[in-house]
């Protein structure tokens, strides 16, 4: 079997994989409109409404490209007791993706980001209505209850850290312990300062800035120091550093490699990264844990999702389709 037609294969078994998807939930807003004047009560444009639209974020957004790509996803997190956690369940419902696992807290608000967008791309404002102290204990307890109930159904834990509040240093550590007690594999798209809260992990998938923070290091140091004093500090197994134009680093054991980012037009890098990470991994259970595979994969869901406005998920046609184009391009090129 060729290189072209494993991957194909491999996204083709990702219906039959199944990812519990764990973190931060966001309901993203957009506003669209026309903006063809000044208000007279200040020096700003006036949009005119034509419409509204809402898509899951955040870990939602995760949970939606997994299930847009064929694969099968339940989402664990927390939202509020409020309109917009009806607005946000009945889209999780519209498509196919698993709620048994969210918790709703009438203590605080479903996370909600707002975008107003003019003449359909220009972004006019964006407003956030967010409260990203931790949940309490109680509402972590009955988030871990409702994941130690179903966890023995799923072949991968994906935890999608927005620093909402969701993953917290206790919670982490009661997750990752299950997740071990398991044998699942976990995966991480992490954020804040300190990551040694992931600390056993199977992979985390920082960008470059996220790892120089957490490493301390100086801005422009080598990807290659990042990764490697992420595995010195972490009891992790992979670590893969997103390069944005240079692509992936990829660390694993003694070994490192760099994939080249796929070059596409560029939109919205909204949402890249969980394109990227939904991808590799489903193509990790799909493909019995080829990691270079897996990160090929996710590298060209990220490809097609910036191709789009907002947090846009990719099917599993628009994935093959990018694959193919640049399989294509790779055998005119002159050797």
């Amino acid at each position: 079997m060729n290189k072209k037609n494993n991957l194909f294969n491999i996204i083709d078994n990702f219906k039959k994989c199944s990812v519990l998807v764990v973190g931060d939930i966001i309901l993203d807003e957009y506003i669209w409109g026309r903006a063809n004047r000044l208000s007279p009560e200040a020096p700003v444009p006036v949009l005119e409404v034509d419409k509204y639209t809402y898509i899951p974020g955040g870990a939602a957004n995760v949970a939606g490209n997994i299930r847009a790509l064929g694969g099968n996803v339940t989402l664990a997190g927390v939202a509020g007791a409020d309109t917009q956690a009806e607005k946000l369940n009945s889209i999780l419902k519209e498509n196919n993706i698993e709620s048994s696992c969210l918790v709703n807290d009438p203590e605080r608000p479903t996370t909600v980001k707002t975008r107003l967008l003019a003449h359909n791309r220009q972004q006019l404002v964006r407003f956030d209505r967010e409260f990203k102290k931790p949940v309490t204990v109680s509402i972590e307890q009955k988030l871990i209850e409702k994941i130690s109930g179903s966890i023995k159904n799923y072949d991968l834990l994906l935890l999608s850290d927005y620093a909402k509040g969701v993953l917290t240093e206790s919670f982490l550590k009661k997750i990752i312990e299950l997740g071990k007690n398991f044998n699942k594999p976990i995966l991480v798209d992490p954020k804040g300062l300190d990551f040694t809260k992931y600390s056993g992990v199977t992979m985390i998938t920082p960008n470059r800035l996220e790892a120089e923070t957490a490493t301390k290091s100086p801005s422009g140091t080598k990807p290659e120091e990042l990764a490697e004093k992420l595995k010195q500090q972490l009891d992790v197994k992979h670590v893969l550093v997103t390069l944005g134009e240079e692509g992936i680093l990829v660390c694993s054991k003694d070994k490192l490699k760099t994939i080249p980012a796929v070059t596409s037009e560029v939109y919205d890098v909204t949402g890249a990264g969980d394109s990227l990470i939904s991808g590799i991994s489903l193509a990790m259970i799909a493909s019995g844990g080829d990691l270079e595979a897996s990160v090929e994969i996710g590298n060209y869901a990220a490809g097609v999702a910036v191709r789009k406005i907002g947090t846009a998920a990719v099917a599993p046609e628009e994935l093959k389709n990018i694959i193919d184009m640049h399989f294509r391009v790779k055998k005119k090129k002159p050797l």
